[in-house]
């Protein structure tokens, strides 16, 4: 069957919790894929600032919205966001089922929350396919700084939920090797279905655009990053380098631009005031992607401060490949699904040590021709395997095997 006939006559609803839908990359990827791959798709998620429709079609995609309770970053405040995301996303969902034939329900984590709905789903039939995008008991002991033994009955409950998700899922999809192993080590029965399908830019249309000089506001390099910015993604430690490389070796050659929100973004505003890098340091909040792309391709090189952490450590992160797809030298701890995405496209440096993480920005500015080979081997892994259109791949066998075996 030809590829873009190999899903025809099914219907496929995506779920998303922590964000919307295109905003959330990874699953408007998948969203458009399935799409193309010709299944009729929906999705289910929270209503934002920068998708506030309660109801759309977006490129024939239909996307229904609901109104959340995001949590500041407390645990009562995720305890909050989940209820009502948890009630709201199965009130939308079973509208859906009453209104249409659906053949497979497509989660996406955090949270660990909709197993119930799996077992609902399969009285009707319905596949149920999760998504796994955080490990969700490590994400709970990064975000909190906890040691595992003083998790208490909260991570004992996030691994019981992750336990009955995988135990219910018709298919598991993981975004790498690592995780892929952490389902076949709570269950090896998990093994046999579970598909790796990683995150990766979609190159048609995450390219590299022309360089704009204006980005710079005088200064002779320019530094990026682009991503969440919640305390376990270690913006702090990306402003703690600005402050060695400004204040303390008197260096204002280069202006950072820091592109992404979340809730820790405005004590990293009121941080980089504190710390004297207002002119130093851009906050851009949230952008439209042609603006974040005229960033990234000005820049000369990219940041990814991920701490050392139970979380970081098997996760693969996207901006990872972003920064690749453009060609981009990088600056990274040194992490295990870092180090096998980036490869030799980036510098790594001493973990959750950001005098290391000033020494890797300089050291890459002040060498040119290592920069570049370092982009050049970038751009050739992204395309040869970490691109979307590679990955869409393995998607759509994966949703072969779900629906013929």
């Amino acid at each position: 069957m030809e590829p873009t006939k190999a899903l025809a006559g099914k219907h496929i609803l995506l779920i998303v919790e922590n964000q919307s839908v295109p905003f959330d990359r990874r699953m408007w990827n998948i969203a458009r894929s399935l799409s193309a791959f010709g299944a009729e798709v929906s999705a289910v998620c929270p209503i934002s600032d920068t998708d506030p429709e309660p109801s759309v079609d977006v490129e024939g995609i239909h996307i229904h919205r609901y109104p959340a309770a995001f949590s500041p970053g407390s645990v009562a405040g995720y305890v909050r966001e989940y209820t009502v995301a948890f009630v709201r996303t199965i009130r939308l969902t079973y509208r859906l089922l009453r209104r249409h034939r659906i053949d497979a329900v497509h989660v996406a984590n955090p949270p660990d929350i909709f197993w119930p709905l799996a077992i609902a789903l399969r009285f009707r039939r319905v596949k149920f396919v999760f998504d796994e995008h955080d490990l969700s008991p490590e994400a709970f002991l990064s975000r909190f700084e906890r040691e595992e033994k003083a998790g208490g009955i909260i991570l004992w409950m996030l691994r019981l939920m992750q336990r009955l998700t995988y135990r219910y899922a018709d298919m598991i999809i993981s975004t790498n090797e690592s995780y892929r192993e952490r389902a076949s080590e709570v269950d090896s029965r998990n093994a046999s279905k579970t598909f790796v399908v990683r995150n990766g830019p979609d190159t048609r249309r995450f390219h590299l655009h022309d360089r704009q000089p204006a980005l710079r506001r005088g200064h002779k390099f320019l530094a990026a990053y682009i991503g969440v910015m919640a305390i376990q993604d270690g913006v702090e430690y990306v402003l703690r380098a600005v402050d060695e490389i400004v204040n303390r070796r008197g260096n204002r050659d280069i202006l950072f631009y820091l592109i992404g929100k979340g809730d820790d973004w405005p004590r990293l505003k009121q941080m980089a005031l504190e710390l004297g890098l207002q002119d130093d340091i851009v906050f851009t909040g949230r952008i439209p992607d042609a603006e974040a792309l005229d960033i990234l391709s000005t820049a000369d090189v990219c940041l990814s401060p991920d701490p050392a952490s139970p979380l970081n450590e098997l996760s693969t992160m996207t901006k990872i490949m972003e920064y690749m797809a453009l060609g981009k030298p990088i600056v990274s701890f040194l992490l295990k699904e870092n180090s096998y995405s980036a490869g030799s496209s980036a510098i790594y440096v001493e973990n959750n040590n950001p005098v290391a993480f000033a020494e890797g920005i300089l050291t890459l500015l002040g060498d040119s021709a290592r920069s570049r080979r370092m982009g050049e081997d970038a751009m050739a892994r992204v395309a040869n395997e970490l691109s979307w259109e590679r990955q869409a791949e393995r998607l759509r066998e994966a949703y072969l095997h779900l629906f013929n075996g």
